[in-house]
């Protein structure tokens, strides 16, 4: 049974699933779908093409699929917001549409975006991201699987962060984080290998020891990228997670926050 406070706005042309709650002072306009069992606590904002999933639970003062703030964006431009499943979504969080025209934001399932979280224009969000309090991404961004986002951090446009990869609190990521790796600073740069984080994703102790042999060959030697690209390659050739983390290395368009000196000594003694 669909639950409908009689104070929300729901317009008869949006498809609301099973036993979903709409709750007091929501709004959910037209071409729009809610999957079953999702929750609307109240006061949240769902604008037109705007899809979220099944399970998901959208807190107080949140909204969905709001016109980008890009300055490009043209009016009645037709762009989507798609959200997947089992998301929690925390008060004030927003979560704009694309800016050109049939270009979507996405974020996958099982994610939580606490709350004043916010997800710009053409974002990519994948599955299993957790964004804390206050953290920030620009237009375009793209946020690998299992990734964490820490408080108060922001994101340049563009960027990516790569699977299990992890910015710490308030940091200021103007440069690609590859997968596995932790970033802090202003700017941000990577300092480590996300043991806990590769863990929680379900990495063996093989796979994290592999990739962290990977990093230090990778920054922690006084070798070119490229060279070392190379022999990263030629030690791990049968390593997925290496692979990945290589593949984001040779794709960066905005270049790499590569780590500082002093990462060394956090780095070298850890086997």
């Amino acid at each position: 049974m669909i639950q409908i406070d009689k104070h929300a706005v729901v317009h008869p042309d949006a498809e609301i699933g099973d036993n979903c709650v709409i709750g007091p002072f929501c709004t959910v306009a037209a071409d729009t779908k809610i999957g079953a069992n999702t929750k609307l606590r109240s006061h949240v904002v769902v604008e037109p093409h705007t899809t979220i999933g099944q399970d998901c639970d959208v807190f107080p003062y949140t909204t969905l699929g709001m016109q980008s703030q890009d300055l490009k964006y043209v009016p009645d431009t037709v762009c989507y917001t798609e959200i997947g499943n089992r998301n929690v979504i925390r008060e004030f969080v927003s979560v704009h549409g694309g800016t050109e025209e049939g270009s979507s934001t996405t974020i996958g399932d099982d994610c939580a975006l606490l709350a004043h979280s916010h997800v710009a224009h053409n974002c990519h969000v994948g599955n299993h991201v957790v964004m804390s309090h206050g953290a920030t991404l620009a237009g375009h961004v793209i946020i690998g699987d299992y990734a964490n986002i820490g408080g108060l951090s922001a994101i340049h446009q563009f960027c990516h962060v790569g699977k299990a990869g992890m910015i710490a609190g308030m940091g200021r990521a103007i440069q690609d984080v590859l997968p596995f790796t932790i970033a802090e600073g202003h700017p941000a740069h990577m300092r480590v290998i996300n043991k806990v984080g590769m863990e929680r994703a379900g990495y063996s102790s093989d796979d994290i020891s592999e990739v962290r042999k990977a990093f230090r060959i990778l920054f922690l030697r006084e070798m070119r990228l490229e060279d070392a690209v190379k022999e990263v390659q030629e030690t791990f050739p049968n390593s997925e997670s290496v692979a990945l983390m290589l593949e984001a290395v040779v794709s960066s368009q905005r270049g790499l926050a590569r780590p500082e000196t002093a990462t060394y000594e956090i780095n070298v003694a850890d086997d």
